[in-house]
């Protein structure tokens, strides 16, 4: 009886040790699976905010310089070219409106509420604070208020004189 009871003690310990060998591995490879999924996870989130990102950036460089161009068009007079800086100018104000931060669109709406002419005094300090709300959408950390600096060499037809 004492015999078969060792042979039973031996054939149980056999079978948790088995059986701990077979959680063991069944742990590790949860574990495996859990981190690709993660890593897969995290990497399309990242590659997803990249791409939000850089279709943002390129909307409000399309913006400011079709801008730029339609100012520069309205100058000499040349209808065609504002023509096509107003369409290009349309466009990218939708993509700001769908890619562009929250702060960034109210801006926006607020300069072409305006007038958007950059004509009037009004409208030249909406589009200023646009520009300011561009570059703290963008990460940018200005230590001093350079809303005038800005407004100057974006409105400054020639450089100041010393």
């Amino acid at each position: 009886m004492a015999a078969q009871r060792a042979g039973l003690t031996e054939a149980l310990a056999a079978k948790e040790k088995n059986l701990a060998t077979a959680i063991t591995a069944l742990l590790s490879i949860f574990g495996v699976v859990v981190g690709a999924l993660l890593q897969n996870h995290f990497a399309r989130q990242s590659h997803q905010e990249k791409h939000l990102l850089e279709s943002r950036n390129a909307a409000y460089i399309d913006f400011l310089e079709a801008v730029s161009e339609l100012v520069a068009a309205q100058r000499v007079g040349n209808k065609q070219r504002e023509i096509e800086q107003l369409a290009r100018l349309t466009h990218a104000k939708a993509r700001i409106c769908i890619f562009g931060e929250e702060h960034v669109v109210r801006r926006l709406a607020t300069f072409w509420a305006t007038g958007a002419t950059l004509e009037t005094e009004q409208e030249i300090l909406a589009f200023t604070r646009f520009c300011m709300e561009i570059r703290k959408s963008l990460g940018i950390k200005d230590k001093e208020f350079l809303h005038s600096e800005v407004s100057q060499l974006l409105f400054a037809v020639n450089p100041a004189r010393s």
